[in-house]
């Protein structure tokens, strides 16, 4: 057999536990588990709820490709945002961690609150007669939250958390919980 770019598939050994190392390089695998696992249907940890726990503490996360700002907002909610501005897709927050009563985007100075919603950008009263700042909040990820372990999926066909996790939640609940 063979990928799509006409490269033969990997020769896998007889034995389970040795896997070939042209899989670690392999450009196409990658881009394959990114669709798959990271933007699929898949719960991930992503923070812990010690980490950020004041309103206004922040820390930042890639998944996959994805740059997010997982925060505590005003109202004490942890939310998974995705670090880009809705405007031109720049990283808000470069800080790997801290705590801001709002995020601003470098590039043009737009505004947001702990909670992802935009409260201001220079020269609104130009946009179009439609603009309208509720339209570009940054985008949140599906968020749950299991003993205190903050879990975020890119899908809306993903599973409840608990039923996700199977077996796997006791084992949670007992190590942390």
């Amino acid at each position: 057999m063979t990928t799509s770019t006409g490269r033969p598939d990997p020769v896998w050994p007889r034995h389970i536990n040795e896997i070939p190392k042209s899989i670690f390089v392999d450009a196409e695998l990658f881009e394959r588990e990114l669709e798959t696992i990271f933007y699929g249907a898949q719960w991930h940890a992503v923070a812990h709820e010690a980490e950020i726990p004041a309103a206004g503490d922040f820390k930042t996360f890639d998944l996959g490709r994805v740059p997010l700002l997982i925060a505590r907002g005003q109202d004490m909610k942890v939310r998974v945002l995705v670090n880009s501005c809705t405007h031109r897709g720049t990283q808000v927050e470069t800080a790997v961690c801290g705590n801001r009563q709002e995020f601003e985007c470098p590039y043009h100075r737009w505004l947001f609150a702990t909670d992802g919603s935009l409260m201001a950008c220079q020269g609104s009263e130009d946009y179009s007669p439609g603009f309208d700042k509720k339209d570009y909040a940054l985008r949140e990820l599906r968020t749950e939250t299991f003993h205190g372990l903050v879990f975020a999926t890119m899908s809306a066909d993903t599973p409840a958390l608990e039923p996700y996790l199977g077996r796997t939640a006791r084992t949670i609940g007992d190590q942390i919980g």
